[in-house]
């Protein structure tokens, strides 16, 4: 795997990626090979627990492998990131604060920006949203559905079925953090009838790595 000048994407032997796995916990670990082992995946967890983080490291790695062929990180512009209005550009740039999570996580690995942008125009990378996907079809994929309390059933349904068996699906969301108007327990309905089934699995996040402030701010209201 190359840039246009020849210069190498090194997908293997990172040492940045294997002093991230090796800082995991142990329900970390089983949240990563959970994504590499089953088609789907899912977990509901608090923030701070290392979702994102975890589910971009698994793609990665199966990336590396050459498990799979392309990693799809999908988000939905929610009712609150939709308030902000009007925003000039293009859609890459409407839609660029959406993919900060994934950025971050692919810095941690150790690959900067630059680096994530060749890999989006190679096409090794696509980072989307749901209203993009209608009539798409997913092959070799892992796909990684963030914030997915943003989903009603609808949108989780079109996601969803795009997915060949070929693919790896992760959908991950926290149920307290809601960003649109109405009833957000869609997502977990819609995760435990899949994780439930003989081609998924559930995982469980508990501890809040951001520290005691974030995890006081997440216990206020019960």
């Amino acid at each position: 795997m190359r840039f246009d000048n020849d210069k190498e994407i090194n997908l293997k032997n990172n040492k940045e990626r294997d002093r991230f796995y090796k800082k995991m916990s142990e329900e970390q670990k089983l949240f990563f090979h959970s994504i590499k082992g089953n088609i789907f995946t899912f977990c509901e967890a608090v923030a701070g627990t290392g979702k994102s983080h975890i589910s971009v490291a698994s793609m990665v790695d199966m990336l590396a492998n050459g498990e799979i062929d392309k990693i799809v990180y999908i988000q939905k512009a929610s009712e609150r990131y939709l308030e902000h209005g009007f925003l000039p550009g293009g859609i890459e740039e409407k839609t660029e604060a959406l993919w900060t999570p994934f950025y971050d996580a692919m810095l941690t690995l150790g690959y900067f920006p630059e680096i994530v942008s060749r890999m989006i125009q190679q096409g090794i990378i696509h980072l989307t949203t749901d209203s993009t996907l209608r009539g798409v079809n997913l092959e070799n994929a892992g796909v990684i559905l963030d914030e997915a309390q943003n989903c009603n059933e609808e949108t989780l349904k079109l996601i969803f079925t795009r997915c060949h068996d070929s693919c790896h699906v992760v959908m991950i969301g926290d149920i307290k953090q809601k960003d649109n108007h109405g009833n957000n327990a869609d997502f977990v309905a819609y995760g435990d009838y899949l994780a439930n089934s003989k081609l998924g699995n559930k995982c469980y996040l508990t501890k809040n790595y951001r520290g005691k402030f974030s995890q006081l701010a997440e216990d206020f209201g019960g």
